[in-house]
């Protein structure tokens, strides 16, 4: 691993609404890693593991399909998890890992279900999600939208409509957004969490969501609302609701009908905001929300310029929130800057992104490549 030190003074603009003083940025360091194994400079699924025997990244290597654990310092393959395709170990149809937890990984699959197994490939259990108030046709989950253990129940999310485009504006509360599984009553339940009421006043904004865990309390931020919910797992309900708006996400992406080609679909989603990849700092007791401002030009692209655009957004930004949600300031990096649709995590030293945007000259196939960063609190 190499390690470059950056001292850095940037000053991020704080929320006006909020009236808090500027966060500066304290400092930075860029890491170097080359993995000793073939894979993915920016893993879909991805954890950053530090233990007392080291620091380790958990992923999903999208060539073998199979977990792996990789040293953080040397790139050393350190273990990889069979994932077989057929047999009474069988994980076909796998459509995410949502939980790593102790010496076991929760996943979930097609048709809906979750399932755990352990170190030696060996399925613990698989269990169908059902009572869902509408038939589930999919049902998924890796870093962002994480299954989470709560005392005896892993608690799972659903963000998508089954039907957008077929759907109205009263369907949405078919919908429940978070679903528990009781690992010692084998029972599923369902709960009464929806997108805002508001979701669609404007028109059909299309579904997703990412969530993070401080204590007992779940934190839904959509990607398409300012509306952050928190749900208590201890009453099962949701208890507040917070607008954490940002100055710089105004415009969000409607789709009334189905768009006439992939080239208009894309440029609809490139070209409008968004927000992104919600995640906790435990050392620091702060939240930290991406966002996508919309990105469009003079220049033409072809279709596959346009999704590297969508899976590497061209603009990123960074809301730093307090414990309770209050906005401290934010931040715009660089145009193709860093990749935030997958690929970062919190560690003692700061919050890792990652520095490989597709779209930038600097994009290297062969290193993992982040900046390590802390902000000054206010104050």
């Amino acid at each position: 691993m190499t390690i470059r030190v950056v001292l850095l003074c940037i000053l991020f603009a704080a929320c006006k609404e909020s009236g808090k003083p500027s966060l500066t940025l304290k400092s930075s360091e860029e890491v170097l890693i080359t993995p000793k194994v073939l894979m993915s400079t920016n893993p879909a699924h991805i954890r950053f593991v530090e233990s007392d025997s080291g620091q380790y990244l958990f992923f999903i290597n999208h060539i073998s399909r199979n977990p792996q654990f990789i040293d953080f310092e040397s790139g050393e393959l350190v273990k990889e998890i069979i994932h077989h395709n057929d047999g009474p170990n069988s994980m076909r149809n796998r459509t995410g890992v949502g939980l790593l937890e102790g010496d076991s990984i929760w996943v979930t699959f097609s048709p809906s279900s979750i399932g755990c197994v352990n170190f030696s490939s060996e399925v613990i259990f698989k269990r169908v999600i059902d009572n869902s108030p509408i038939p589930l046709t999919y049902l998924a989950s890796d870093f962002h939208q994480s299954l989470y253990r709560h005392q005896n129940k892993i608690f799972g999310m659903q963000p998508s409509f089954m039907s957008h485009h077929a759907m109205d504006k009263k369907d949405i509360r078919n919908h429940p957004l978070v679903y528990s599984y009781d690992v010692e009553l084998d029972l599923v339940k369902w709960y009464d969490v929806y997108y805002p009421d508001d979701y669609w006043d404007q028109g059909k904004k299309i579904s997703n969501f990412s969530w993070a865990r401080r204590e007992n309390k779940l934190y839904i931020s959509p990607w398409y609302h300012h509306e952050i919910q928190v749900f208590d797992m201890d009453s099962e309900s949701v208890v507040d609701r917070v607008i954490v708006k940002s100055e710089n996400i105004n415009r969000f992406n409607y789709v009334n009908n189905p768009p006439g080609s992939n080239e208009e679909a894309l440029l609809a989603r490139i070209g409008s905001d968004q927000y992104g990849i919600l995640l906790y700092d435990k050392y620091r007791d702060c939240f930290y929300r991406f966002y996508n401002p919309g990105y469009s030009d003079e220049n033409a692209y072809s279709i596959e310029v346009l999704w590297k655009f969508r899976r590497s957004r061209p603009v990123t930004g960074l809301m730093v929130l307090d414990k309770d949600l209050n906005v401290l300031g934010e931040y715009v990096f660089e145009k193709f800057q860093i990749h935030a649709g997958s690929n970062m995590f919190v560690g003692k030293k700061g919050l890792y992104l990652s520095l490989n945007n597709e779209n930038s000259p600097d994009f290297n196939e062969e290193t993992l490549r982040y900046l390590v960063v802390q902000f000054n609190k206010p104050e």
